[in-house]
C-alpha cells in the first residue's frame, strides 16, 4: 500500500480474502466454480486503499459494520475515519507561497 501511495507500483494490492470450503483449492477450477467460497474485505484495508488512490466517493461515516461486540476493531476503524477527516482537512488547506531572496 505505501508503493502505491508513493507511486512506486502502479497496481494496487489486494486486499481481498477468499476461503474455500469443502473442496481442494487452488487447483485447476476457477473459484467461481467451486460449491462453497466466501469472499471477506476488510474495511480498513479498503478505505486506506481507497484513500490514498483517490477514489474514496462515500463518507466514511457511512462504512456499514456488521460486529457483534465492541472491541479493538471497532476503535480501529473510528481512527481511520478520523484519519480520513484530517487527510479531508489538510487537502483543502491552501499552500503557502515560498517566500523569495530579498536583494542586496
Amino acid at each position: 500500500l505505501i508503493l502505491f501511495q508513493k507511486g512506486q507500483t502502479t497496481t494496487p494490492p489486494p486486499f481481498e480474502i477468499f476461503f474455500c470450503f469443502g473442496e481442494e483449492w487452488p487447483d485447476q477450477k476457477p473459484k467461481e466454480k467451486k460449491l462453497i467460497t466466501v469472499q471477506v474485505v476488510p474495511v480498513a484495508a479498503r478505505l486506506l486503499l481507497e484513500m490514498f488512490s483517490g477514489e474514496l466517493s462515500w463518507s466514511a461515516d457511512s462504512i456499514p459494520l456488521h460486529i457483534s461486540h465492541p472491541d479493538l476493531k471497532d476503535k480501529m476503524v473510528e481512527q481511520f475515519k478520523e484519519l480520513h477527516r484530517l487527510w479531508q482537512d489538510q487537502q483543502r488547506l491552501p499552500v503557502p507561497p515560498v517566500p523569495q531572496p530579498q536583494p542586496g
